[in-house]
């Protein structure tokens, strides 16, 4: 019986659960290689060592550590003010536009040889962390019932767990195989895949909220 309650759960979730799922995707793969590749990228393409004893590469490794207390500080302050531009925008559209800065975030290592420059994609990628971490859950608390708000919420995180398999066993086929170890490209694969996913997000139309979103 419950397995039953489950697919028939399942089945009723509305078009948009499925479209989330796919930007969710997406997205977490260009995350991924964000968080498996950043540090061989800077040492290697920045630092200029893969000398994993060397200073450059302590260095290299510091000011990873540097960025990404950047980007998650960044984060979590434009987190508040977040409802007050998804009022004029729309959560679908800001979160496509979001999309699209981490994307360039992502796309511009491929042209940093400057450590200080290397603040400039980490703040795009925070500006797009704030919306990742929260508009797609505001969406789905906004169109589960009541009732079932429990359940979408346990199927929806397996649209992180499923990018994050498939990063784990792919990304590292692929870069040894069509990258000849090559990691920026990587991180360059990585962006599009986030480009794709605020594509699609582009296109979903807004949600009629039958209850609110942002207390």
């Amino acid at each position: 019986m419950r397995l039953k309650k489950f697919f028939q759960q399942l089945k009723a979730m509305p078009v948009l659960m499925g479209k989330l799922f796919i930007v969710q995707f997406f997205t977490w793969i260009g995350l991924f290689a964000l968080w498996i590749y950043a540090t061989p990228v800077i040492t290697r393409y920045v630092f200029l060592t893969i000398n994993s004893e060397s200073n450059a590469f302590e260095n290299g490794t510091a000011w990873v550590g540097y960025c990404f207390a950047l980007y998650s500080l960044l984060a979590a302050v434009l987190a508040f003010y977040l409802p007050l531009i998804y009022k004029r925008t729309g959560m679908c559209k800001l979160h496509a536009y979001l999309l699209f800065a981490g994307s360039a975030g992502l796309m511009l290592f491929y042209f940093i040889q400057n450590r200080w420059m290397l603040f400039v994609p980490f703040m795009l990628i925070g500006v797009a962390w704030s919306g990742i971490s929260n508009i797609p859950y505001r969406l789905i608390g906004a169109i589960a019932p009541d009732d079932s708000i429990d359940f979408y919420f346990s199927v929806f995180s397996f649209s992180v767990v499923i990018p994050q398999v498939f990063a784990a066993t792919v990304l590292g086929i692929v870069t040894k195989y069509f990258f000849s170890g090559q990691t920026l490209y990587t991180i360059l694969l990585g962006g599009m895949s986030m480009l794709i996913a605020g594509i699609i997000m582009f296109f979903i139309p807004e949600i009629k909220k039958n209850k609110p979103v942002d207390d």
